[in-house]
């Protein structure tokens, strides 16, 4: 799958005494503020000889505290984009209840009682510790006891307005895939095993790769998408069903990729979808012939697209 795996994770409250500059935050879909950040860390490492990393969850914290908003990018989603970013080390905690109960002074303390923490980056938003009761002046100050060095990083925004992983999800959700990747820099993806589906592609002449689908992972508009697979490295066009198959009388969710001109044998394997762009709605057709008419055109528009 591409350069993959260089990023090195730590337990959160694993014991590791290589000198860090951490950023922290949730970092659900790494859009560009979350970059900004993490630019400004690897930045700030650099200076002071120290190993970039980043904290996130290796869970969805959502679920934790009972909300259903599901995750843009799951934790292995996101450690291959921070792997691709070049990040050297990746912190993560599992959101429990035990950890949603952290103190803001607890959740710091562990940085240093297990880790060499030289310094830290946040956003000027960030909050921490039980309900969030945490903030810059709190972080300031721990950091200034404790000789850590703080940076905090102004927001990015787009005419104004900060950028945030509520409005992405909400894009994604509605379709807009193109205000999506900008704010996301690099294309919408996900990561799954292909499984075994239907094979009713096969049978009217479009094989697909069937991806297991996280449940906690966010739902996006249902449609038809141009997007490309990378398989074994290798990046190629494909046309991606996402949502169900009325056409069948199919009403469950999943994601199916046509990978145009490949037909080997990816079952168990892991593959990358990016979302490039969203061809069009999902709707039932008169016929299998129908259908396949209409994904001939769907290849097509794939073909002789220049992203």
């Amino acid at each position: 799958m591409g350069r993959w795996k260089g990023i090195r994770t730590i337990e959160y409250c694993e014991q590791n005494q290589r000198d860090l500059v951490i950023a922290l935050g949730f970092f659900d879909c790494i859009h560009k503020g979350h970059i900004k950040l993490i630019d400004e860390c690897k930045l700030f490492a650099f200076k002071k000889s120290c190993s970039s990393a980043v904290f996130t969850f290796s869970n969805s914290p959502f679920e934790t505290l009972g909300k259903c908003c599901g995750q843009i990018l799951t934790f292995e989603e996101r450690l291959y984009k921070l792997d691709n970013l070049h990040v050297e080390f990746c912190v993560k905690a599992f959101f429990d209840k035990t950890f949603s109960q952290l103190s803001p002074i607890q959740f710091l303390d562990n940085f240093i009682r297990y880790m060499s923490v030289k310094g830290i980056v946040v956003g000027k938003d960030y909050t921490f510790g039980k309900k969030g009761e945490g903030n810059i002046s709190t972080l300031a100050k721990w950091c200034e006891e404790n000789s850590v060095e703080l940076s905090v990083v102004d927001f990015e925004r787009d005419n104004g307005k900060k950028i945030a992983s509520t409005d992405i999800r909400d894009l994604l959700m509605n379709g807009d895939l193109k205000k999506a990747n900008d704010y996301l820099v690099k294309p919408y993806f996900v990561i799954g095993k292909v499984i075994h589906g239907s094979k009713r592609g096969r049978n009217i002449g479009f094989a697909t790769a069937n991806l297991e689908y996280p449940a906690d992972k966010l739902k996006i508009q249902p449609g038809a998408y141009y997007t490309r697979t990378c398989i074994n490295g290798v990046w190629l066009k494909s046309v991606t069903n996402v949502g169900e198959h009325p056409t069948f009388d199919d009403g469950n969710f999943n994601i199916e990729s046509h990978v145009i001109y490949y037909d080997g044998d990816i079952y168990g394997e892991k593959i990358i979808v990016e979302f490039l762009e969203r061809i069009r709605d999902i709707r039932k057709f008169s016929s299998k012939d129908e259908l396949a008419e209409q994904i001939t055109k769907d290849i097509q528009f794939a073909m002789n697209s220049d992203l």
